[in-house]
Order: C-alpha cells, then sequence, then structure tokens
C-alpha cells in the first residue's frame, strides 16, 4: 500500500509536528508533500522520509513564513497540483487547504483537523482589526477564497478525524461534517517524578499574543512570583518590557533542559485557549499540577473536580485576565499538599504517543475495510 502524507509547512516544533512525525513513524515508506519546510523544524521520522516540496519553497525561501498570507490564493492551487494519483492511502494534516487534495476514486482519503484555520474562521474579525487597511483588503480577499473552497474540499474527503471534543465541535459548525476524535501523540513516557518541585512556575509557548502570556506576567508581577518562561516570538520584546524582576526568560527551550524545568515547577501556568495544548499534558506527564484558562482543549485533559472521585490534575481559571490567574494560583496554593503526583502522571498517559498510533492503525484498518466492502458492492452491482 502506497501512503502520502501532506501537511502545510514545518515552522515550529507544534503539536501538528507531532501528529506528522507520528504519522511517519507508523507509515515508514509514506512520501511527504508540503508547501514549505524549515529544515530545522522537521521532526526526526519526515526527515527520513522522501519530501515533495511547492514551488514557492524554491520561489520565496525563509521568507515565506512572513509572506504566506499574500499567496493563500495559491494553496488550492498548489494542492491541486500534487500527483497522488499512485497512492491508496493519503493522510492531509489539515491546515489551510490540504483536505482538497485529489486523490484517486479508490483510495482513502483521511484529513486531521488540528483546527479550523483561526485567521480565516473564528478570528477573522479580530486580526483583520490589526492589520493596516492593504493587508486588510488582501487578506479579505484571500481568506473569503480559501474559506469557500475549503469548505467544497472538506465534503470529498473520505474521513475527518479532530484532535479533540472542541474541535469536533467546530468541524462542525464550520464544515458541517461529523468526525473522530484521536487526541493528538504526547511523549509522556519521558515524564518522571522529582522529589520535591522547586518555588517557580513555569509556562512554555511560542511568544504570540494569542498565547497570553502577558496575563500570566502580570499575575506574577503582582504575586511576586517566580515565573519560567521558555520560549521566543513576536512578542518577547514586548513580553519582557512588561516583566517584573520576579519573571525570567529562557528562550527557546533544548528538549535535553525541557524535563528538570517540568519535573521540577510547583505548577504550568497556561492562559491560552488551546485546540488542545500538549505542554500542559506534557507537565502533567511529569506528575506536575496545571493553572489553566478552564476553555477549549484544556478541559479534556486537565482534571478538575472529576466526578469519579479521582484526585485532580489542576485550577482552572474563567477569564483571560491577571486577576482570574491571581485568583487562581491563590486557590491552588491553598491545595497544593492535595495533589498526588503520581495520579496525575497516569491521567496524562492516556495522551501518549502509542495511544495515538493505536487508535490511528484501528480507524484506518476500519476505514479501509469500509471502502473496499463499497468497492466489492459496486462491483456487484455491476
Amino acid at each position: 500500500m502506497k501512503v502520502a502524507i501532506i501537511h502545510p509547512w514545518f515552522f515550529d516544533s507544534d503539536g501538528a509536528n507531532k501528529v506528522v512525525d507520528a504519522l511517519a513513524e507508523m507509515y515508514p515508506n509514506a512520501e511527504l508533500f508540503n508547501f514549505f519546510a524549515d529544515r530545522d523544524c522537521v521532526p526526526p521520522h519526515v526527515e527520513l522520509r522522501r519530501t515533495h516540496s511547492s514551488v514557492l519553497q524554491s520561489l520565496l525561501g525563509n521568507s515565506f513564513r512572513e509572506k504566506r498570507t499574500y499567496f493563500m490564493r495559491l494553496f488550492p492551487w498548489l494542492v491541486k497540483n500534487m500527483d497522488l494519483k499512485e497512492y491508496d492511502l493519503v493522510f492531509s494534516s489539515c491546515g489551510i487547504a490540504v483536505m482538497g487534495a485529489r486523490v484517486r476514486p479508490d483510495a482513502v482519503h483521511v484529513t486531521y483537523v488540528h483546527t479550523p484555520q483561526r485567521d480565516c474562521w473564528d478570528l477573522y474579525a479580530r486580526r483583520q482589526a490589526n492589520r493596516s487597511w492593504v493587508k486588510r483588503t488582501v487578506h479579505a480577499a484571500s481568506a473569503t477564497y480559501v474559506k469557500t473552497w475549503e469548505l467544497s474540499a472538506i465534503q470529498r474527503v473520505d474521513h475527518v478525524v479532530s484532535n479533540s471534543r472542541y474541535i469536533q465541535h467546530r468541524v462542525m459548525k464550520y464544515f458541517r461534517r461529523s468526525s473522530t476524535v484521536i487526541y493528538p501523540p504526547v511523549n509522556t513516557t519521558m515524564g518522571y517524578l522529582a522529589k520535591e518541585p522547586e518555588d517557580y512556575y513555569l509556562s512554555l509557548s511560542r511568544l504570540d499574543r494569542e498565547k497570553k502570556i502577558d496575563v500570566l506576567i502580570a499575575a506574577c508581577n503582582e504575586m511576586k512570583r517566580l515565573l519560567l518562561i521558555g520560549g521566543s516570538g513576536p512578542e518577547e520584546a514586548r513580553l519582557k518590557a512588561i516583566a517584573g524582576p520576579t519573571v525570567r526568560f529562557l528562550g527557546r527551550v533544548t528538549e535535553d533542559a525541557l524535563p528538570h524545568l517540568y519535573a521540577h515547577c510547583r505548577a504550568f501556568l497556561f492562559a491560552a485557549d488551546e485546540d488542545f495544548g500538549i505542554a500542559p499534558v506534557e507537565a502533567q506527564a511529569f506528575g506536575r499540577p496545571v493553572v489553566a484558562y478552564g476553555h477549549g482543549g484544556c478541559l479534556e485533559t486537565v482534571r478538575v473536580d472529576d466526578a469519579n472521585g479521582q484526585s485532580n490534575s489542576g485550577v482552572f481559571f474563567s477569564e483571560q485576565t491577571p486577576a482570574a490567574v491571581m485568583d487562581a494560583i491563590q486557590r491552588f496554593e491553598a491545595i497544593e499538599h492535595t495533589f498526588l503526583p503520581v495520579e496525575i502522571q497516569q491521567h496524562a498517559r492516556q495522551f501518549d504517543k502509542s495511544v495515538f498510533m493505536k487508535n490511528m492503525f484501528v480507524f484506518v484498518d476500519s476505514a479501509l475495510k469500509q471502502k473496499s466492502a463499497r468497492s466489492a458492492g459496486q462491483k456487484a452491482i455491476e
């Protein structure tokens, strides 16, 4: 069986990359297709595969990240021109436009939805408000075209998988497609339990506006709590300017340094409205509680007031404001002694990469059998 995996681009070591890397590990002979790939961000199992990049890779080089908005109208054309006729199974790691890949009628096409593109759908108005009139005009035309094309394209996909129930709801809202939830892979096996946590809170993410790191900084400034922030991004200079003496920036954290940071923090702080959120799960794999915005994927990965009597793995706050974060930290510290690291770690293991791979293999096997049965039935009728 010949397998193809389509992923829009490799920019950061994010959750979408981890999904593609796991799929590449599951299917060692799969070939990869993308618009652009930063070689420093290509995950290990993808790096070993034959990869096909678009013409934009050679035309724009490293400027693709900043200029991609201007080329959105080209993405459907680029996908349609990918030569996929020889592949029996096609995965599209759903970023912009890739679910519109043209496959053979007898092939199986599975699209994995990380999120409907926020620039085009739920965050469209907010993003447009922060752009110049030239960029607003260009993006409005491009987004309308891409949304119309995507809405049509996803109807031709055989099977849709969502990375959380939160995304499952948005897939139905925007695309009118039912989908199956298979949580993305998290390497929980790297987790270990430290004897005692150290006196610091931890935040790890890309430093952009949507991550709401400024809210965490303001709360820790006011409460004089030590906050370690790992990551880089466009908001870095602004965030450093508002940080007080108890806030420290670590820059891009290496894989070697990551385990110690997770294992020894008092708790992991998370203020973003994430589709799934891998970092909070990684923190729990080290037995550490999470203080998180109670919305989006965290409602599915952080256990709070469990009806089955299991111990909590975190505390939620209901608004993305410094006051709400401060209140949540105070509530956490009041019950800090009640959190059980062993049980938190066990909770995290349900999101391990091995679980993702098992669930995906079962799902794909069922999809292939369905396609085979339909083909056999069609031949019988003929």
